[in-house]
């Protein structure tokens, strides 16, 4: 297996792979040089926690910066100052833990803290250490404390060979120790400030160019205070308007502080794996092999920076400025004085062996007209970074002199960029001034396009002029930390952040910083559209779930009431973005949601059955639950209109309940007041049987109910009871019916015939016969009568007591 490297943070200690170019401490990685994982040492490192939310960042404090980092930076990711600004009076500073966090320290170091106390902390912060206002408690000049973050201590070598540079080079250290586990330096306090401070002065008040003698003092100041630092054999690798403190100005007095990551030269050259700061770092830095002339490359920065007030890099990521770092030249043409030019052009080689160094600084310092030119590789050449503008263009206060600084002030200035495309200045002033015919042609290309918006045309005018610059959208970062931070503002209902989130996505903003060759956009990007066409996808299955279950179980109408047509209309994807890239970066909130829509659906279901239709939230895919989650709306309103579709059903129940429990106590009461009597008539009895098959019927309508609730069921149990003696009495009323019709044969006409002539042989038997045979006839008479009229009468007593016993309420 092939040897595996890292790039550790020099800060925190956290080890990296090597694509990773920035700590999530804050600290930039670019430069800082692969080593053997096995050759590292043992050391307490920390271990950061990735930012889970996009709630967790922390915004830069200055006002004209305001971007947010992740959680846990140092410093600001976009203007590389501490994320804290310093209090005007403090009795504690901020400092390390053994696992590199950053904790507050009650009081100083006790070697500190009984003589000196804390008035200011600097807004200054290393890698290696916070710096300090004290004061000694019986008063006194204000020094500086540099406190070594725990762990760090200062290499004893190097030290001593600081303490020999010359006091008038560097600043000078009065005490230096290591307390309660803390290293410490005390030392003066330059009231001037930086050189940093100072060219931003000059800046305000040489807006073109600065006065070549300025340009020359500072240079004469810094080429002897790095041949003081060259003799002792250091290298100090972070030489920058930061680390150069002012003495005095007048006369200028320059000297040099924070040697934290100086080499020791025991040979010619140095292997070093330490961090360096990125835009003044000499291009073999990169490889980790530096000497002297890295410090020369530094200083030829610093001099381009000075004499047009513009840093070459000034804008650029970090990915960027290796790029040019390994395969561009530095650019001198914006120096218009011929001798700072041409010193420049030399300590800006990028070979070292022709990089000038010390004796050539010492030869142009003294005039030196033999001095030969250095290589003009730089100039006229492609390769060179940014050539420069005919003529500067202006953009508010910024007089932009390359394309990359025009890029990046049209970022920082969007509105204003936007305006000079939309009324034509840009194009005239590449076509008319600066005569660059491939951005007229850009610009152009651009115009025609009329569905393209000005917001999208100035962002691939950026990119054209500025192919490196960080993602910016509206002069806002888009950083993935940024896109999250603007969801969890979507999440929370701020209809900006989403209509935001829209913007990026609608223009494909992304994507296009992703054709200019950023992996990272090109990344966020592919996951992004990934996870709309799946919920697109998502969206497709569930239509065609919800219309199959209101097709086969007579749903409720969720396609017209939710989206107006037969069709599936999904929400507006603008309301969407945000949980989409919650679910993508996110998986608590998708957890969380998970849980929370699993719990609704299991009590919506009963009510609402196609939504059990579209499956087990705990199984869904992410763009299923998604879905799911937008239907929930819906399906409330939908079990709610069931909930009250069942009410109402009930509601008819019930009437329909009472109503037939009424007309089955009717027939049973009329039953009983037909029934009591002695004597039925013959329609008496058909009024019977028909009150009888009605009480069937309604006994068949019971019986074929399918309800089984107590009250039902209940009424089912009486009436029921009354079953077999109504069926008793229709039987005993057919029967009546049946007797009678025979009855009725025995008395039409021939029979009542038969009978008078009976009745007139009884009575002439009476007369002419004897009693006997009188009798008889009587008999036979009164047995008939009997015989036809008895079983009649018996049926009506029978009908009569059967209806007694009907209940009289059911």
């Amino acid at each position: 297996m092939g040897t595996t490297y890292l790039r550790r943070c020099p800060s925190c200690g956290t080890e990296h792979q090597p694509e990773i170019m920035r700590c999530l401490c804050g600290t930039p990685l670019a430069g800082v040089d692969l080593i053997r994982k096995t050759a590292l040492a043992v050391e307490v490192k920390s271990n950061p926690t990735p930012v889970k939310n996009a709630a967790d960042t922390l915004l830069c404090p200055f006002a004209d910066c305001g971007q947010p980092n992740p959680a846990g930076s140092l410093v600001c990711l976009y203007c590389d100052r501490p994320l804290t600004k310093p209090a005007t009076q403090q009795t504690s500073v901020q400092a390390v833990t053994t696992a590199g966090t950053i904790t507050n320290l009650i009081n100083l170091p006790s070697q500190l803290s009984k003589r000196y106390r804390i008035t200011e902390t600097m807004p200054a912060r290393g890698a290696e250490a916070e710096l300090l206002l004290v004061q000694a408690l019986t008063g006194g000049a204000i020094l500086v404390a540099k406190i070594y973050r725990h762990g760090i201590l200062p290499k004893p070598e190097i030290q001593q060979r600081i303490a020999n540079i010359a006091r008038e080079h560097r600043v000078d250290v009065l005490e230096a120790g290591v307390s309660d586990g803390y290293a410490y330096e005390l030392m003066e306090l330059c009231e001037g400030g930086s050189l940093r401070r100072l060219l931003e002065q000059y800046r305000g008040t040489y807006p073109d160019q600065l006065p070549s003698n300025i340009v020359r003092r500072i240079v004469q100041e810094l080429a002897i205070a790095l041949a003081a630092v060259h003799a002792t054999g250091l290298v100090h690798r972070d030489l920058k308007p930061e680390n150069i403190l002012i003495r005095s100005e007048q006369p200028l007095d320059l000297v040099l502080t924070d040697f934290g990551i100086a080499s020791v030269l025991n040979a010619t050259q140095r292997f070093t794996g330490v961090a360096r700061t990125l835009p003044y770092a000499a291009p073999e830095s990169l490889s980790g092999v530096i000497d002297a002339k890295a410090d020369y490359w530094a200083l030829g920065i610093i001099t381009l920076e000075a004499a047009t007030g513009v840093h070459p890099f000034a804008g650029l990521s970090d990915a960027v400025i290796l790029h040019h770092l390994t395969t561009r030249n530095i650019a001198t043409t914006g120096i218009q004085d011929k001798q700072i030019n041409k010193l420049a052009r030399g300590l800006l080689q990028r070979d070292p062996k022709l990089r000038w160094g010390a004796s050539e600084l010492q030869r142009w310092l003294a005039g030196d007209t033999t001095l030969a030119d250095p290589l003009n590789e730089q100039l006229g050449s492609s390769s060179s970074l940014g050539s420069n503008f005919n003529q500067p263009y202006h953009i508010g206060e910024q007089r932009c002199h390359q394309p990359e600084q025009l890029g990046v002030a049209l970022a920082q200035h969007w509105e204003q960029g936007v305006a000079d495309i939309s009324n034509g200045q840009l194009l005239a002033w590449f076509r008319d001034v600066q005569k660059d015919q491939n951005t007229v042609r850009l610009l152009l290309d651009m115009r025609s396009n009329t569905i393209q918006s000005v917001d999208v045309q100035l962002l691939k005018l950026i990119l054209h002029l500025a192919p490196g610059i960080p993602p910016i959208w509206h002069a806002q970062s888009i950083a993935l930390p940024v896109i999250l931070s603007q969801a969890n503002l979507a999440l929370k209902g701020d209809a900006a952040a989403a209509h935001w989130l829209h913007d990026l996505y609608q223009y494909r903003v992304l994507d296009i910083y992703a054709q200019a060759g950023n992996q990272t956009a090109g990344e966020v990007n592919q996951r992004w559209t990934a996870a709309i066409d799946q919920v697109n996808s998502a969206w497709q299955k569930v239509s065609t779930i919800i219309n199959a279950s209101h097709d086969s179980a007579q749903a409720p109408n969720i396609d017209k009431l939710m989206y107006g047509s037969d069709a599936l209309s999904r929400p507006p994807l603008s309301a969407m973005h945000a949980r989409i890239l919650a679910f993508c970066y996110d998986q608590n909130w998708a957890e969380r949601l998970r849980q929370r829509v699993f719990a609704e659906i299991g009590n919506l279901t009963v009510n609402c059955p196609w939504l059990a239709d579209l499956g087990d939230p705990r199984t869904m895919s992410s763009a299923d639950l998604l879905v799911t989650e937008n239907l929930l709306p819906e399906a409330r309103l939908a079990a709610e209109r069931q909930i009250k579709t069942n009410q109402r059903k009930q509601e008819q129940q019930q009437y329909d309940f009472q109503e037939l429990k009424q007309e089955v106590s009717d027939i049973l009461t009329e039953l009983r007041q037909l029934t009591d009597t002695h004597m039925l008539s013959t329609d008496e009895c058909e009024q019977l049987q028909r009150i009888c098959d009605n009480y069937f019927e309604h006994i068949a309508q019971i019986r074929s109910s399918g309800r089984v609730d107590s009250t039902w069921l209940e009424m089912k149990k009486s009436v029921l009871r009354s079953e077999h003696i109504v069926h008793q009495l229709m039987q005993k009323v057919n029967s009546l019916s049946e007797h009678r019709a025979i009855t009725a044969g025995w008395v039409n006409g021939s029979t009542l015939s038969f009978g008078v002539g009976l009745a007139v042989i009884a009575l002439f038997a009476i007369r002419f016969f004897s009693r006997s045979v009188s009798f008889l006839f009587i008999a036979a008479a009164i047995g008939i009568a009997i015989w036809r009229f008895l079983p009649d009468y018996l049926l009506m007593r029978q009908i009569r007591e059967l209806g007694q016993r009907l209940p009289a309420k059911t």
